[in-house]
């Protein structure tokens, strides 16, 4: 009997065709916890987006063997519930990094040079007057990244290169020496990245350690002609206090791929702000990166079933 994968929510063409290969692919009605228990109760593997993979969930699932993460964050997986049941949990690390580092460099451009703004202007008819959208370079400004893993080593590289940006970073679980091979220098506290900085951008994952990592009092250490870029996870950033120095030119202005709730309710004051770039969590949405993180979770799903361990197992006691 062929095994059954299931595959919450669209991913690339060439990720179902590689299932498909060895394995049967069904699809829950929707992702809501009910859907997601009728679904899973006779799969072996599960290949995510940010479906909920919660302990009540994985209770209905008694043939599951692995969960394919597409992406890198797993706060969306019950982790240790998976492991008490045996069930291998890996994502794709490699599959987006360039297109989230591309993305952090995109909000940076279209903040610093007013792009929502200058294409409102155009819009509007007007032309004279453009000197009131004046912007600001990259070039030789200062960029300060928390969280320097592929995607943060990524930004830190192309922006040396491209605009001889100096690159400051905080990730404790990267050696000074090792960020100096990247032409990053560390320094040892969230604090000491702010006052530097013209652009802060983050690229560390959503943990207890990492929520809220940035809010009033790293705001209040940052120049007011000073961006924030965030494509990471939204709660990483105290949403509350970002707003507030919104509102009292604390800072310039922010470019953000996430948000504390997402999709950011009607209501909320950043909707409305001129000094803010939004995109719908969606830095690892180009063809290139939607094909590489489908293939890749498809690969690791795969692995597991034929009893190979994947490449990027993240509960690694699960295999012993």
């Amino acid at each position: 009997m062929a095994k059954k994968v299931l595959v919450t929510e669209f991913i690339h063409p060439a990720g179902v065709e590689m299932l498909e290969r060895e394995c049967e692919v069904v699809r829950p009605r929707d992702i809501s916890v009910p859907a997601l228990k009728e679904a899973i109760a006779d799969a072996d593997g599960v290949l995510v987006r940010v479906a909920p993979m919660t302990r009540e969930v994985l209770d209905a699932a008694p043939r599951l063997k692995v969960i394919g993460k597409h992406g890198v964050g797993v706060d969306n997986i019950d982790i240790p519930a998976a492991t008490e049941r045996g069930i291998a949990v890996c994502n794709t690390p490699e599959a987006n990094s360039e297109g989230v580092a591309s993305h952090a460099i995109t909000l940076m451009l279209a903040i610093s040079r007013r792009l929502v703004e200058c294409d409102a202007f155009v819009r509007a008819g007007r032309w004279s007057g453009k000197d009131e959208l004046m912007g600001r370079e990259l070039l030789g400004k200062t960029l300060s990244i928390v969280g320097t893993g592929r995607i943060g080593g990524r930004l830190a590289q192309i922006c040396r290169a491209a605009f001889d940006m100096k690159v400051y970073a905080y990730d404790p679980y990267v050696t000074a020496e090792a960020m100096a091979e990247k032409g990053i220098i560390k320094v040892e506290s969230v604090d000491d990245l702010m006052p530097v900085a013209d652009f802060v951008s983050i690229h560390t994952p959503l943990t207890p350690a990492t929520r809220g990592i940035v809010g009033a009092r790293q705001f209040d250490l940052m120049k007011r002609t000073a961006y924030l870029i965030n494509t990471s996870r939204g709660p990483v950033v105290d949403e509350a206090a970002l707003i507030q120095a919104l509102q009292e030119g604390k800072i310039a202005g922010a470019g953000l791929d996430v948000f504390e709730q997402e999709p950011p309710a009607p209501d909320n004051p950043l909707l409305k702000m001129k000094n803010v770039i939004l995109a719908p969590h969606m830095g690892g949405a180009t063809e290139e990166s939607m094909e590489r993180m489908a293939t890749h979770a498809a690969a690791g799903i795969l692995a597991v079933l034929r009893g190979e361990r994947p490449r990027y197992l993240l509960n690694k006691e699960v295999w012993k």
